[in-house]
């Protein structure tokens, strides 16, 4: 059996999970958002989620305002929406996020 290399040549895809989903076309079962998730924590440092997302989108020509059914075009939706977050706007949503938690428990 031949293990997946560690990295592909390409920063946006680092493992080529995207790419492999997209092979599957309708055939993919999700989740879509597992698949995401996976994708965001294998980019880590390497490249910034939106700028990659958008490179993503325009490589593979998912700029298409028809998005297929099913978890494919869930996770086209989900590339589409992490496009459009800057580093600065995810910063804001982890430091609301992680406020609420505190004053939630620190009120409780």
């Amino acid at each position: 059996m031949v293990s997946p290399p560690e990295t592909s040549g390409e920063p946006e895809d680092p493992h080529g999970l995207i790419r492999q989903v997209l092979a599957m076309g309708e055939e993919f079962p999700g989740p879509a958002g597992d698949v995401l998730l996976s994708w965001l924590l294998q980019l880590k440092d390497r490249m910034d989620p939106a700028q990659a997302a958008r490179t993503l989108i325009e490589r593979h020509g998912l700029a298409k305002t028809h998005l297929p059914p099913g978890p494919l075009g869930e996770l086209i939706r989900l590339l589409h929406e992490t496009a459009t977050y800057s580093p600065e706007r995810l910063g804001e949503l982890a430091n609301r996020r992680r406020g609420g938690r505190r004053r939630t428990t620190a009120g409780g």
